[in-house]
């Protein structure tokens, strides 16, 4: 039990010792504490503030028994805070030493009367100062201490969450600063002949056993999934990777631990006299302590403007999942708490696939009324003691950072929401721009393709970037779903001469292919001349596409406006939210093999046009950091082959002939139409899906061989995913070291 207070002592905060009465006033308190269970007669006679600080008998009994239990200082630490308090919450000043002085000479004391617990019964009314017993003191002194330590003890353990997701997240901190260090050297010095090592001249980075160690973290903790074959499921949750299983497995392990061990029972205890009640009130605090304490983690975690994924570089469905678990957890520690329940029960995978909409209102819903709920129970049910008053709000502590949080997401949500969506120019035909969108919907692929032209035109994009869209101007208009960005164009002219010509020929292009224009794109889709803009100069437009699978709500209600549109685009409005996401250095590897599954190729292009746009940089002398990938090859399952014809015939075609760029396309669904752009160029579509085992092992022997490091970027289904993973883990099982997997989140 000592070993465990230390412990706490070290690792818990302080303020976790803001409730608890400072040691030296403790026997004072033990003291006035045990004549509140005794009547004294004069006046006041009743009222527990009245008596205590103004009854001379009851005052007289108090300093007495304080000469002869407290040392001096432990008197006078005591005495002061009973004045404090008697002011505070009694509005009463307490009966000085002075005006009783004639009761507390030796020889009074001494011939006071002495009593045991309960010895005189609350309705017979002590006409005389009386003593307390030694058993009687020890008693309420060991109940007091004890009712101290476990208080304590709960807000200790309750903070202990926060000393425990500091550690994990300072852990990924560390991780992204040495890999960033790293490439720093690297970059630097020049790479290492041998494989995948830092130059001898980086001392941290060229010690052996920190090199094994990084080795070991990545082949059995970060790559492989929670279990190997099992793919991402344990206990019945979904984790992406072992590290995120292991780091909320702990946090269980934790809440399990903290609320079974440090209570201090004893038999007698004056508030619950058998260990077994104690037990139950001391469990009941804590884990309700504990659950409050979680609530800050609970709306960090799942705040999208986290500052945790900037600092740490996991992604946000990561802290999703550990959003997900202190929910789980907290609401296992107050069970009691109806709309909690709710929130977890509403958030179910099920519900959230069927319907996101149902989610995502419900979710807000329940969430806003368990605050509101804890504020209003916590006013009225503030706890009190026989001895020990608890004014104030002492649980809003976890509270208040909770809507903190919540609201500081949210102002920041609105800012983007202007950011991206408008944007004031002084031009003659327009004096505000706002954000546009072109929408069509193909049926033989069953994607709706989305260019989404921001009203700021000073978005970055990059790769691994995602929004949130809006569809304001209908019923259910806040509503906001994530969709990666699946490519980028620029688009020479005005706003208005290239959004509201119907049927002309796409004349977008990608900055990245500018200097592949006369190699790659045909001549039809080459830059025509524009007319000028009304300043009298061209303008580059920045154009973002989006492909959408329709599934249920909101995509479907898209898919039906693109149906009634009789194959004709659809000019509707959409607002962006972000830019999100975290940018994979992807130009830091030699090698990269990009498996991607339907929609999930809106995670490659990007990359793949990153690669273009460095490339041609380098080649210009640009000063910028030039791809170091001298090969990368796309592998590509789509349920409808016409999918893949589309993308190859747009954002596809400048790398289809390209020397350091091969792809093999699969489809799961037979079909009569015919990708001409893809026979002309050597290419087909395959029936089935590949070997992802074999194809892993091929190119991790490859790279091995050849001393470089390989990149695999993976986004699909999660049964494609877990199949890549395997295979990756694997492959580093059997010696490839020079590894990296990442893998894109395909649901949310």
């Amino acid at each position: 039990m000592r070993a465990l207070r230390w412990l706490i002592i070290v690792l818990s905060a302080q303020s976790a010792r803001s409730d608890v009465l400072p040691q030296d006033a403790l026997c004072v308190t033990a003291v006035y504490s045990a004549y509140n269970y005794i009547s004294f007669a004069g006046v006041p006679a009743k009222g527990m503030w009245d008596t205590r600080c103004q009854n001379p008998l009851k005052v007289t009994s108090i300093y007495a028994a304080s000469e002869i239990y407290c040392s001096d200082g432990e008197r006078t630490a005591g005495l002061a805070q009973l004045a404090a308090i008697c002011r505070e919450f009694g509005h009463h000043e307490l009966l000085p030493r002075d005006v009783v002085a004639e009761n507390l000479t030796e020889e009074a004391i001494h011939s006071m009367r002495t009593v045991d617990y309960l010895e005189l019964s609350r309705a017979d009314y002590a006409h005389t100062p009386v003593l307390l017993s030694a058993s009687y003191f020890n008693r309420m002194f060991n109940t007091i201490d004890s009712w101290q330590f476990e208080t304590w003890s709960h807000h200790a353990f309750g903070y202990m969450g926060y000393a425990y997701w500091g550690g994990i997240c300072l852990l990924g901190i560390l991780c992204r600063l040495c890999e960033w260090m790293f490439y720093r050297r690297q970059h630097q010095f020049g790479p290492s002949p041998e494989s995948n090592i830092p130059p001898s001249t980086d001392i941290w980075y060229g010690l052996p056993l920190v090199r094994d160690a990084c080795r070991w973290m990545q082949t059995y903790l970060i790559t492989p999934a929670p279990i190997v074959g099992q793919g991402r499921y344990l206990l019945g949750f979904t984790f992406s990777s072992r590290v995120e299983a292991l780091a909320v497995l702990g946090f269980w392990f934790l809440g399990i631990i903290f609320t079974v061990v440090g209570y201090r029972t004893f038999p007698g205890n004056i508030y619950w006299p058998d260990v077994k009640s104690q037990v139950l009130r001391y469990s009941a605090d804590r884990t309700g302590i504990m659950s409050f304490a979680n609530l800050p983690l609970l709306w960090l975690f799942s705040g999208r403007n986290n500052v945790l994924i900037w600092a740490t570089g996991w992604s946000f469905p990561t802290f999703t999942i550990f959003h997900r678990h202190v929910a789980r957890i907290a609401t296992l520690q107050a069970v009691a708490l109806f709309a909690i329940t709710l929130v977890i029960v509403t958030s179910l995978d099920r519900i959230r696939v069927v319907s996101y909409e149902i989610f995502l209102v419900a979710h807000i819903l329940f969430s806003v009324i368990t605050l509101v709920g804890c504020f209003y129970t916590l006013h009225r049910l503030t706890p009190r003691s026989h001895t020990i008053v608890f004014e104030g709000h002492e649980y809003w502590q976890y509270l208040w950072p909770s809507i903190l949080v919540w609201a500081l997401d949210r102002c920041l949500r609105v800012i983007r929401l202007f950011y991206c969506n408008i944007h004031v120019k002084l031009s003659r035909r327009r004096l505000i721009h706002t954000t546009e969108t072109r929408m069509a919907y193909d049926e033989a692929a069953d994607v709706i393709r989305l260019e989404v032209t921001p009203g700021m035109q000073l978005l970055q994009p990059t790769p691994g970037s995602y929004y949130f869209l809006y569809q304001p101007f209908r019923f259910f208009g806040w509503e906001n779903h994530p969709f990666t960005v699946g490519a980028w164009t620029y688009e020479v002219g005005s706003r208005e001469t290239l959004l509201q010509v119907p049927g002309k020929p796409d004349e977008s292009l990608d900055v990245s292919q500018l200097p592949l224009l006369s190699e790659t794109v045909p001549e039809h889709e080459r830059l025509n001349d524009t007319e000028p803009s009304s300043e009298g100069t061209e303008s580059m437009i920045l154009k973002l596409i989006f492909w959408v699978r329709p599934y249920h709500g909101w995509t479907q209600q898209l898919r039906r406006q693109c149906l009634r549109a009789s194959n004709q685009p659809v000019h509707t409005t959409l607002l962006l939210e972000g830019p999100y996401g975290y940018s994979f250095p992807m130009w830091r590897y030699e090698s990269v093999l990009m498996i991607m599954g339907g929609t999930g190729i809106a995670s490659a292009i990007p990359y793949l046009q990153d690669h273009i746009r460095r490339c041609a940089n380098g080649m210009d002398g640009i000063s910028e950091e030039t791809s170091q990938t001298r090969d990368i090859e796309l592998v590509w399952t789509a349920r409808q082959s016409a999918f893949l014809c589309d993308i190859a015939h747009r954002e596809l075609r400048p790398l289809l002939s390209r020397e350091d760029f091969h792809a093999s396309f699969y489809t799961t669904r037979p079909s009569e139409r015919s990708c001409a752009d893809l026979d002309d160029l050597g290419y087909s579509v395959q029936m089935g899906r590949p070997h992802l085992q074999s194809l892993i092992t091929s190119r991790a022997c490859d790279a091995s061989m050849a001393g470089i490091k390989l990149a695999i970027l993976v986004c699909g289904p999660s049964g494609m995913a877990d199949e890549a993973r395997a295979a990756t883990h694997r492959a580093m099982r059997q010696g490839y070291q020079s590894i990296k997997y990442v893998e894109e989140s395909f649901t949310w």
